[in-house]
């Protein structure tokens, strides 16, 4: 496939095969005890850059999350020195 000036474009299915490596290379990754930050980070960029979402509500893993966190309101927030010598 080529463009108006001649240049070649790869075609949708060899860009679908490229893109399912490395969604799988990225699900390697990331399943690795040793995953970096940066593994994650670029697995993170994968998901947001092809809008994947997720809702709380079908994700167990999420809504796990979800009960493991304390809310930000119920966090013991220390008072800055500046506000308590006051």
């Amino acid at each position: 496939m080529s463009d108006k000036k001649g240049t070649l474009k790869a075609d949708a299915d060899l860009l679908n095969g490229l893109h399912q490596m490395v969604a799988q290379k990225l699900i390697k990754m990331v399943n690795d005890p040793d995953a970096t930050v940066q593994d994650i980070n670029a697995a993170i960029k994968f998901l947001k850059d092809n809008d994947v979402t997720a809702d709380i509500e079908f994700n167990k893993p999420l809504g796990q999350l979800e009960q493991a966190v304390t809310p930000v309101g119920e966090l013991p927030f220390v008072e800055d020195e500046d506000e308590s010598d006051s």
